[in-house]
């Protein structure tokens, strides 16, 4: 998709150097918005102009130099893995929680809580029916991530499996495909998920928000189960912020201030989800409604998240984890590791500026 047109670009202070950027129209991109219109890169000394997008067109930007920094997502983070290096990440934004098992309160699982271990929920899943749109994002993760996850704490001839829609057994290569060990399946629409949910027929429900978020606000009759904070918080895979490389060897102290005004705007959306939200509408020329967006779809980091991510290595372990799901891609160079395509010295700088260590 081409970059929208007519967006609220008027906070500017021409005196200042400039330094372009890409924001795409969500939260994930939000600290940007707040510090844009928080006046926070004022504040640390650059103008910033922003263009809003989509993923590939400002990942396009951004490599070419058109663009010094720009927010991304996961479909074009293999960008970072290439030969010539054209950028780099600077920063992980936040760490997605959107996906949700919810268990029904009359089904099978309605004594398991977050406490429960993987192998628990496992023990009961075998049997279970699970209501899920085959077609999103939960479907991935609850398929990719949770099971993979579940089946580990199993023996062989012990694993869960599934069918897909074509009646193939799923995972491939198990030892044994025995009917006490399967989970069932069901494809149902998202948008017919609550109202499927409600007539008590399945056992859990794998969504995100905002149909988990509307289930979940039903505490009488689901509960969420397992979401990636509480069982997979290695396996995260985070948005991104790219620096333009060939920039930054040039802009040293420009980007610098930038990472000062973009952490302000991370504590800011970390504080106040909702006046972020508000940022985004007003930047994206209300073509995004405050409203529209949902807050409890991730973990938004703060400085203190970022300096203490940093410090028990999960950073670099969530950046080998973005590398690891991309290396089957052609265009991906084996040879850069997680520590070749990321520097992340500016924004830890920048988190100790901004809490005065």
């Amino acid at each position: 998709g081409s970059a929208m047109t007519g967006c609220s670009n008027d906070n500017k202070d021409p005196s200042l150097p400039t330094v372009k950027i890409g924001l795409h129209s969500n939260l994930g991109a939000g600290a940007g918005y707040s510090a844009y219109y928080q006046n926070f890169f004022k504040d640390a000394g650059v103008n910033v102009e922003f263009e809003v997008g989509a993923g590939p067109a400002l990942a396009t930007k951004v490599v070419a130099g058109d663009l010094n920094v720009s927010f991304m997502g996961g479909g074009v983070a293999w960008n970072y893995f290439t030969t010539n290096q054209e950028i780099k990440i600077a920063a992980l934004d936040n760490l997605t929680d959107d996906d949700r098992l919810i268990a029904s309160l009359t089904g099978k699982g309605k004594d398991l809580t977050t406490s429960s271990s993987l192998n628990e929920i496992g023990n009961v899943l075998k049997g279970s029916t699970v209501a899920l749109d085959f077609t999103t994002n939960p479907f991935t993760w609850f398929t990719t991530s949770l099971l993979p996850a579940i089946n580990e704490t199993f023996e062989d001839g012990d694993k869960i499996w599934y069918t897909d829609l074509e009646g193939k057994n799923l995972p491939e290569g198990l030892t044994s495909y025995d009917a006490e060990d399967k989970v069932n399946l069901e494809n149902v629409l998202n948008s017919n998920l609550t109202q499927t949910m409600e007539g008590a027929k399945y056992d859990f429900a794998v969504s995100f928000a905002p149909v988990a978020t509307a289930l979940e606000k039903q505490t009488s009759k689901f509960k969420t189960v397992a979401r990636t904070s509480t069982h997979l918080s290695d396996a995260y895979q985070p948005s991104t912020w790219a620096v333009n490389t060939k920039w930054l060897n040039e802009n040293e102290d420009t980007f610098k201030k930038f990472m000062v005004g973009l952490v302000k705007g991370m504590n800011y959306r970390h504080n106040n989800p909702e006046k972020t939200c508000e940022d985004i509408e007003k930047g994206t020329a209300g073509a995004v409604s405050a409203s529209s967006l949902n807050t409890d779809i991730a973990i938004w980091l703060n400085a203190e998240q970022q300096l203490e991510l940093y410090n028990n290595g999960k950073m670099m372990q969530y950046t080998e984890n973005i590398r690891q799901g991309k290396l089957s891609n052609e265009k991906v160079d084996k040879n850069i590791t997680a520590e070749k395509a990321s520097v992340f010295k500016y924004l830890i700088d920048a988190c100790n500026t901004v809490l005065g260590k």
